[in-house]
């Protein structure tokens, strides 16, 4: 029995207190099944941001939530003084979409991910002009030959050394002494094919938003080149950028998940609420001055969302439990990861 079918019994016949003491119970006890006492601790730390997240992209999450809640109970309007005693299961399949398609995708991405590619084939990518190089990010595909084009537009985008560490890139394959650039997807091009994740991304940030996400997933709008220890921190939804519309021009902020007050983390040499600096590129204007904003605010807002919910980090845990023999390895959209999730939000005292 999950966590939600044992709060769904208890409710029909337990005062509040001892309801949560039985809950609080059962709660341990699918912990110690699962051996997920080493995983980190779960809060939401603000419930009312997850909504601000999605209204101010314009996704339809809120309208989908209330009507997702009036199918809960035909007589609901007359039980709203006592919401609790509504069945949460239509809610609860409605997290689980969301966890599945959604959050899923973006802290599992699993993605084309950049090639090496060989000595030949890099010199002929750097000794190709812009235009040849737009040509080739307008193909479809995801080729590492394409992905070489991308990262040398990005390089002229943005110049040869990361905007969040200030590492100086290599740029060719004999330039030992600088650091290898990571092209980094703002949003995982790996939703390309996913229309599960699309649909539930229109539902997030409007169908708008999709459709530009949809047609930019693989362009220069979508990539940036990072030093791999910011790229693995932005994987992990650590820290996201906040892209500001100034008449003509926008401004890019770094923003960290969760907020802290500190430089960083890792090589990162930015505190939240700095400025990044794109477009300092030999072609930096023509090609846009840096990735596209709205791909950054959705990114942001999914990251925002999925480390107050607490979902984040027990995703993550489980990818380091995936490589452990001795853990069982839940699947992230099973009812056992969900269960799990439950269990640890309840424990903190914030289950609803």
């Amino acid at each position: 029995m999950s966590i939600r079918d044992h709060d769904s019994v208890l409710s029909s016949f337990c005062t509040s207190t001892s309801c949560h003491q039985l809950m609080d119970a059962f709660a341990l006890e699918v912990l110690e099944d699962a051996k997920s006492w080493n995983w980190p601790i779960v809060k939401r730390t603000q419930q009312t941001r997850w909504i601000k997240e999605f209204q101010v992209l314009g996704g339809t999450v809120l309208d989908q939530f209330w009507e997702t809640v009036g199918k809960c109970d035909d007589k609901l309007k007359d039980n709203i003084e006592n919401i609790t005693s509504v069945p949460p299961d239509p809610l609860f399949r409605m997290a689980a979409e969301y966890f599945t398609h959604l959050a899923v995708a973006f802290l599992y991405p699993e993605g084309p991910k950049t090639g090496t590619s060989t000595p030949c084939s890099v010199s002929d990518i750097i000794s190709m002009e812009t235009d040849e190089l737009l040509a080739l990010d307008g193909q479809e595909g995801f080729g590492t030959r394409k992905q070489e084009a991308l990262t040398r537009l990005a390089f002229d985008r943005d110049g040869a050394r990361c905007v969040m560490t200030g590492v100086k890139f290599r740029e060719t394959p004999t330039d030992i002494n600088s650091f290898r650039p990571d092209l980094a997807n703002i949003i995982p091009n790996s939703i390309h094919g996913k229309p599960d994740t699309l649909k539930c991304l229109a539902m997030f940030a409007g169908e708008r938003a999709r459709n530009i996400v949809f047609k930019h997933l693989n362009g220069i709008g979508n990539v940036v080149n990072f030093e791999s220890n910011a790229h693995d921190q932005l994987d992990e939804l650590r820290w996201g950028i906040e892209a500001q519309d100034e008449g003509e021009n926008v401004k890019y902020i770094y923003r960290r998940v969760p907020y802290s007050s500190n430089i960083g983390p890792v090589w990162i040499d930015l505190r939240d609420g700095d400025e990044i600096h794109f477009g300092h590129g030999t072609k930096g204007k023509r090609l846009g001055g840096g990735p596209l904003p709205l791909l950054c605010n959705v990114q942001l807002a999914v990251a925002r969302v999925l480390h107050m919910s607490g979902a984040a980090e027990v995703i993550m845990q489980l990818k380091v439990d995936s490589d452990d023999s001795d853990t069982p390895h839940a699947y992230v959209a099973s009812d056992y990861f969900l269960n799990i999730l439950d269990a640890k939000l309840l424990l903190q005292s914030i289950y609803v």
